[in-house]
Parts: C-alpha cells; sequence; structure tokens
C-alpha cells in the first residue's frame, strides 16, 4: 500500500512541476493523439515528456501502425512551435 502512495506522490510531484507552455502542449499533443485513435487503440494519458499512453483490446497490431504515423504527422506542428519557443525544453533535442 505505501508503494501505491508513494508512486501516485511522485506522479501528482512530475505534474506539478510542469511549466504552462509544457502543460499546454501536452494538452494539444493529448488532443492530436485522440484525432489519431483507430480500431481498438485508445489514447489514455500523455506523458510529461509528452509520449502518447495507448491501450489496445483484441488488436490485430495494424492500428499501432497507423497511430504511430497520424501522431508523428500531426505532433510534429506541436513539437516545432513549443521547441521554437523554447530550444533547450525537454524533447527538443532532435526536433
Amino acid at each position: 500500500m505505501r508503494y501505491v502512495l508513494v508512486l501516485c506522490l511522485l506522479a501528482l510531484a512530475a505534474c506539478s512541476t510542469m511549466t504552462p507552455a509544457q502543460n499546454t502542449r501536452n494538452e494539444n499533443l493529448f488532443a492530436a493523439a485522440r484525432t489519431c485513435e483507430s480500431g481498438s487503440l485508445v489514447v489514455t494519458a500523455i506523458s510529461p515528456d509528452g509520449v502518447p499512453a495507448t491501450r489496445t483490446m483484441s488488436s490485430a497490431g495494424t492500428e499501432r501502425q497507423y497511430f504511430d504515423k497520424c501522431f508523428a504527422e500531426k505532433s510534429a506542428p506541436i513539437w516545432k512551435s513549443y521547441c521554437t519557443k523554447d530550444p533547450t525544453a525537454s524533447g527538443c533535442a532532435g526536433r
């Protein structure tokens, strides 16, 4: 039980340390990821680093390939805008 509490507190701390720009970026990335859902693939969250968390049920595996391609295309302008404002920000290296 303690471990669950510690993990929850760590997750809360990670979320509370994001800047307003990171929060906006993640909200936009989550919205973009939701438009890429297909079949049984569902987006459940976006990590503080901007990586989508997904869940699938009864998947043949093709949904993930579609999702990855779609999300890469739709997230590129979001990352470009974010990284233009702060090139040294987390997740901007190589973008």
